[in-house]
Order: C-alpha cells, then structure tokens, then sequence
C-alpha cells in the first residue's frame, strides 16, 4: 500500500474507532443519566485520558451537559455528573398516516419541542411527501429561530419500506407500490426551505416501537414488540438492541399474517389477514355492513362508550382477534414487551379486556410466557416521536 493510501486508511479507522467509542459513552449516559468522567471510564473500558478528550468533544457539539455535583461530605473534589444535553440539538420526526398528516420536534430527551398535525385525503407519493415537507418546514423553521441545530429527519410510512429506506414496497391503504421514497422526500424538504439533514423513511410500527425504546421511561428491555393498530395493523420488533427488519425490510407485517383461511379479502390480496378482524376498517364494517366509508375513531370510541350493541359487539370481537395475535407473536418471539398502540386502543377496555381474556386464555394453564403487555405511552405522537428517536437510535448505534 503507497504511504498516502496508508495514512489515509489509518485515519478513517481513527475517525471510525472514535464515533464507536463517542456512541458507546453517549449509550451509557442515556441509560444512566449522572455518570462522572471516572464512571464512564470504568463501564466503557477506556481510559481517563480518552473518556475526558471524548466527553469534551461531546459537550462542545450539543450532546452532553454537566449537572451540578451533589452534596456530600466526602473529602475532595466532587466528580462531575453528565447527561443528555436538553437544550441544544433537536430531532425531527414525522408520520404519513392513512388520514392525517403529523410533525413533532424533539430533543435528544424525548420532550416535545412542537408538533403540527393535519387531516389527510390519500393521494400520489408527490403530493403527500409535498404536503409533509411543508409541515417539517414549519417546525424547522421555529427550530431554527430558537437557535436549535437539527440532527435528522425522519419519517414513518404505513407499510413496507427495505432495509435501506430507499424505496417503499406495499401499502396498499394509500395505494402506492414499489416506487423510491427518500429522493423524493429529500427534494421535497429542499424545494419547502428545510435545512439539510440526514434524512430516514421507515415502517411507522418500526417507528412507533422506537418511541416505547429509545424514549420510555423504566428499565429498557433488549425485545420489545410494538402493534400499531389503526385503519392497518402492523408490527414494530426490537430484538438486541437494534430494530429487526428481517432480510428485505418486511419483518413485523403482522397484520397480513393469516388468522382464518378463506376469511375476509384483505387489501394486500390475501384472505383473512389479522387485519380484516382486528383494524379500525374491519369495525366500521361490522357495524354499518359496508367497507366505505371507513367510520372515524372518533366516531367508533364514541359509539362503543356509548354502549351502542352493535359497536359493543364489533370491538370485543376484534378484541378476541387480538388476543390470538398477540399469542401468535409471543410464541414466536417471546418478547418481555408488547406494547398496545395506535387508533384502535381508543376502543377502550370493551377491546382491550377481551384481547388480555383471550389471550389468558389461549395460554391456558401452562402460561409459557412472561410477558408484559402494556399501553403506548405516547398515543397518537408514537409513530412521530418514534421516528425522531429513529435519528438518535441511529448515532447511537455506530
């Protein structure tokens, strides 16, 4: 190797060896707020010298911030508590639902910053990514006016996107199929004034399970499973750490996994899909007899609560068909998390109690698994927040 190819190879492992140590100490900090210097040097195995350079450089670009020491009656110099710097770096996450548009900012915390959300009418890729770039505009725009530097940009689509976010694959309740996403997104943001960030398509289930891992309070768990329930249902795995997108980025498509052979057409092209039982279309047909309109959740939260039977009988029936998915997933993965989200859980305990009934139920007396089953922490902002989260997974993972 020529001496210029070997300094230049010797510095891009430097620089390479770096970003993973910078990432491992930023990992411990997120995970235990408080750590010192001396901590940090003892959980990561890196030297004083090394963790003390790494941490300045930290701190000078927005990431860390020093607490004040706490009190004590030790004799010396009191060390020096880090965190996660709350006011300086900012993450932009999206959603492209299939009847709303939503926008939030975040710091690398989780706290909302701002959101903007609209009423959405599905339409082409073009128009929809037009639509949303103006609303990211918004929230850079009052970003940038609070002195805010933008880390990323990310967005959850619902459906089926390869592993490297480049190309959407099938969502069928917007119609669109196999056509490239980023380039467009990036144009898009371009022509709506954004600033230049790295930009991240994703699933929206991948997206919202990020918000329960990389933002929920309490002990993080290495496997957690999301399920977004809503006019889809689709499924978000965490497994080791990182997310499981499986070889083509389709990993997680619960909601066309098969429940009942020759059951209700599904819109993939299949029958009897989880979601012809279990999704906010599948109650709206149980209750008006007819697939269009599709009843807002509003509207069926409010018809449920109500105690209107037919509304009663239709969500305790997709319940029953949520707790057998639900059990499918746990036997197949055996998560310590599943967490409930999306629309549909504004159904309230008529669906969710019967989906835990069912659930116990088909478990029967040999309960195999441990797992917790718990509600989304943050409703309708999950898939948004989540894909902020995406941005910060991602640096944190180098």
């Amino acid at each position: 190797m020529p001496p210029s190819e070997h300094a230049e190879a010797l510095t891009g492992n430097q620089s390479l060896i770096k970003r993973i140590n910078s990432a491992a100490i930023l990992r411990l900090v997120r995970q235990e707020a408080g750590l010192s210097r001396a901590d940090l040097a003892k959980r990561s195995g890196l030297t004083k010298s090394t963790v003390s350079l790494l941490v300045q450089e930290l701190i000078d670009e927005g990431w860390l911030c020093e607490s004040e020491a706490p009190v004590s009656n030790a004799v010396g110099r009191r060390p020096t508590p880090l965190q996660l710097d709350p006011s300086r770096l900012a993450l932009i996450g999206a959603e492209i639902g299939v009847d709303y548009l939503n926008v939030v900012a975040c710091n690398l915390q989780g706290k909302l910053l701002g959101s903007c959300q609209q009423p959405y009418s599905p339409s082409d890729l073009g128009s929809t990514l037009t639509a949303l770039a103006g609303l990211v505009a918004q929230q850079d725009a009052s970003l940038c006016a609070q002195g805010w530097r933008v880390l990323g940009i990310s967005v959850g689509v619902p459906g089926t996107v390869d592993v490297h976010g480049h190309r959407v694959g099938m969502v069928p309740n917007l119609g669109w199929h196999h056509q490239d996403i980023e380039q467009p997104l990036c144009k898009a943001l371009k022509r709506a004034g954004v600033r230049q960030s790295p930009v991240k398509v994703l699933n929206e289930a991948n997206a919202a399970a990020l918000s329960e891992y990389v933002f929920g309070t309490g002990a993080q768990t290495n496997s957690l499973v999301y399920l977004s329930m809503g006019i889809g249902v689709g499924g978000g795995i965490v497994l080791g750490d990182r997310l499981h997108l499986g070889h083509d980025g389709t990993a997680g498509e619960v909601g066309h996994t098969v429940l009942q052979l020759d059951g209700p057409p599904c819109r993939c092209g299949s029958r009897g899909c989880a979601e012809t039982f279990i999704s906010q279309r599948a109650v709206s047909l149980d209750i008006t007899g007819t697939p269009d309109p599709v009843l807002p959740i509003d509207e069926l939260a409010r018809r449920v609560a109500g105690g209107d039977a037919t509304a009663v009988a239709a969500a305790r029936r997709a319940g029953r068909y949520l707790g057998m998915l639900m059990q499918n997933i746990c036997n197949m993965l055996d998560p310590a998390v599943l967490v409930l989200g999306g629309p549909m859980v504004q159904l309230g305990p008529v669906f969710l109690d019967a989906a835990r009934e069912c659930f116990a139920g088909l478990q029967a007396r040999y309960a195999f698994h441990t797992t917790e089953v718990r509600h989304c922490r943050f409703g309708i902002n999950a898939c948004a927040v989540g894909a902020a989260g995406a941005v910060l997974h991602e640096a944190l993972m180098a």
